[in-house]
């Protein structure tokens, strides 16, 4: 056989063993070069590999439309994590959650000081993760998205001594990141009872808890992690918010509570109650200057009296009627009020004393003096019949008018004499009564001044956790 006949059997054998081998396996490299290199067979091993190559380029893309969603913007994204339907709590292996919170912003609305409430409002930061709500970065290339509040579970703060509390979302949305996170704020006004210590009033400073705790029970719940707390419109009348800060009763976590220092801004209160009783008593004392007698001084003292009244029912309106720590100045008030009166009376009764030198009443002194001039007329309509019957004498009509002239002047002299007796004695008495009056308003002046600012009332105010 001729040289030339060798070489085409072997490329015949050759090319029916690549067809053998191209069935059963895609072609290797070597022979997809041997056949490129062999111009007689290119063609078949060209049409022989085209369907293997379609195949294998037709099965990834069947694989990427059934892992890739066809939509991966952000709203795409929310509405696959809404359709989750995640309303109920993160069960987590613990079957507790922890809920951070990052801040609270707490400002006090106002101070009841009748009631013994005080409101506040404290906007709470919120997060924690729930990993039912992350996805793939790599599908849904976004870090967050905004889902409405009402699509998502949400934790629920409450005000463990809270009279009224009203919690309610910061806006209608919240923030989730793609692992999981999620992002809230709520808003809570609450009352809160506190017996605020006005011992001191108006010069009151005192403390009140505000207990923010949520769910828990046997083991599963919520756990709260706090942060940091901030104070903002610190001036809310006459009460300023002094500091607040976050406290657990017993360093249990489940006993979690604000402490709020609040001290009275005692000027209002000072120039509006405490200075006109002052300045009240000190206008009855001066009003011992007065003159028994013309009616000036009862006169005055009575509308001291009415005037210090007047106060005393605005005080009633500010301050409650008890408590644990009673204000000091409603004892105070009632003091000076006793005291004005005791004056008042004091005053009455010696001017009584000085125009008629006794005190039994008006109606047995004016009998009294009826009589004394009943019998005085007697005695002149007899001497008036003796002088009738007299005429005839002339010295006896001449001596008669003297003597009557003269008793007449006798009797105002002992009279005037009698009352100037009547006014001396009361005003010994009066000055007297008055260096009594002024010793017991300083002895009180140095007692009052003792139990406002050297004595003090102590109140817990965390009594209702005492169980």
């Amino acid at each position: 056989m001729r040289p030339m006949d060798h070489s085409v059997l072997k490329c015949c054998l050759f090319s029916l063993l690549l067809q053998t081998v191209s069935v059963a396996d895609p072609p290797s490299n070597a022979a997809i070069l041997y056949s490129e290199m062999t111009p007689g067979n290119a063609s078949n091993t060209a049409s022989a590999n085209q369907p293997s190559n379609t195949v294998s380029a037709n099965q990834p893309s069947n694989t990427a439309t059934a892992t890739t969603p066809s939509c991966t913007t952000r709203r795409c994204l929310a509405s696959m994590l809404i359709a989750k339907e995640a309303l109920s709590q993160p069960q987590s292996p613990s079957c507790i959650s922890n809920i951070s919170v990052p801040l609270i912003v707490y400002e006090t609305l106002s101070v009841d000081t009748k009631n013994l409430r005080f409101e506040s409002r404290l906007q709470v930061i919120l997060s924690w993760e729930d990993p039912d709500l992350s996805w793939d970065t790599s599908v849904y290339h976004h870090d967050m998205v905004v889902l409405p509040v009402s699509k998502i579970w949400t934790p629920e703060l409450h005000v463990t001594n809270g009279v009224q509390t009203m919690m309610k979302h910061g806006n209608k949305d919240l923030l989730v990141h793609s692992n999981g996170t999620v992002e809230h704020m709520v808003i809570m006004n609450t009352v809160v009872g506190c017996e605020v210590n006005l011992y001191n009033y108006p010069f009151a400073s005192d403390f009140c808890a505000i207990g923010i705790n949520v769910w828990v029970l046997s083991g599963c719940g919520m756990f709260l992690n706090f942060g940091k707390v901030s104070t903002t419109n610190a001036n809310r009348g006459d009460w300023l918010t002094e500091a607040v800060e976050l406290n657990a009763k017993g360093g249990r976590d489940d006993r979690n509570y604000l402490w709020v220092s609040l001290k009275m801004r005692s000027e209002n209160p000072f120039l509006s109650l405490v200075l006109p009783s002052i300045l009240i008593i000190v206008s009855d004392v001066v009003s011992f200057a007065l003159p028994l007698g013309g009616g000036e001084r009862i006169s005055f003292k009575v509308t001291l009296v009415l005037s210090f009244i007047m106060f005393l029912i605005i005080l009633n309106d500010l301050l409650p009627g008890g408590g644990q720590c009673s204000p000091i100045i409603r004892k105070h008030f009632c003091f000076c009020l006793v005291i004005l009166v005791l004056s008042t009376l004091q005053s009455m009764v010696l001017t009584r004393l000085a125009n008629c030198g006794t005190l039994r009443p008006c109606s047995l002194s004016k009998s009294k003096d009826s009589l004394l001039k009943d019998t005085d007329n007697e005695e002149v309509s007899k001497s008036d019949i003796t002088v009738i019957k007299l005429k005839a004498s002339e010295e006896e009509k001449m001596n008669t008018p003297l003597q009557k002239v003269v008793k007449f002047l006798n009797k105002m002299a002992a009279q005037d004499q009698k009352k100037a007796r009547r006014h001396r004695f009361a005003n010994k008495v009066d000055l007297i009564c008055f260096f009594i009056y002024l010793t017991v308003l300083i002895v009180y002046a140095v007692v009052i001044l003792y139990f406002s600012f050297g004595s003090s009332c102590e109140i817990n105010h965390l009594e209702f956790w005492e169980y």
